[in-house]
């Protein structure tokens, strides 16, 4: 039943059958005009919980088998976005983060080594340069029962920030890798001094 007001007179009336077809556009194929990325996200963090690399590619294609709607490349991309700050947080938020995480470390690790380095640019901006890590523990564990072999190995992150995150490993009585150190730093650095 609805009701409308005409200079406070009121109407009512009821539908009672539509006689013509269903157009709208929850029941027909419709070229994403009426998603927007705030409907994606909001459909894609489930999808995304379960399967973060998922691409928009694919998220697009299972969201229009869900749902009876065209959704462009672009829209999802956007959406698949927003889901994923929605679930992880920005990457300036992490950013942000790092004080608390060296807090956190030296504080229930005492004698433990967390450097960050940033470059502060002419505009006043501070950006994240790199970071190295050595827990104590670690480095104790190391000068006490490691044999003096050193390996070193890094694996390229490829996201929004590029760089390498860097681990020493060295090998104990058992023969098993004993993790030393740990760094990330960009790709136009050099990795010098990963030692104590």
């Amino acid at each position: 039943m609805f009701t409308w007001y005409f200079d406070h007179v009121s109407l009512n009336f009821q539908i009672v059958s539509i006689s013509e077809g269903h157009t709208c556009a929850s029941t027909s194929q419709v070229k994403g005009k009426e998603a927007i990325k705030v409907w994606i996200a909001d459909r894609a963090k489930e999808v995304l919980k379960s399967n973060p690399a998922m691409g928009a590619k694919k998220l697009k294609d299972q969201l229009e088998q869900q749902f009876p709607i065209k959704l462009s490349y672009n829209k999802v991309w956007e959406g698949r976005q927003r889901a994923l700050v929605g679930l992880h947080g920005t990457w300036e938020d992490s950013f942000k983060m790092l004080w608390h995480f060296k807090a956190e470390l030296e504080a229930t690790c005492p004698g433990s080594i967390v450097e960050i380095y940033c470059k502060k640019k002419k505009d006043g901006r501070v950006y994240f340069s790199r970071i190295f890590v050595a827990i104590k523990a670690c480095v104790d564990g190391f000068l006490t029962g490691c044999r003096p072999y050193l390996g070193v190995d890094s694996t390229h992150l490829t996201d929004k920030y590029n760089g390498q995150l860097a681990a020493a490993t060295v090998i104990d009585g058992h023969n098993w890798l004993y993790r030393w150190h740990m760094g990330f730093f960009t790709r136009r650095q050099r990795l010098i001094g990963l030692g104590s």
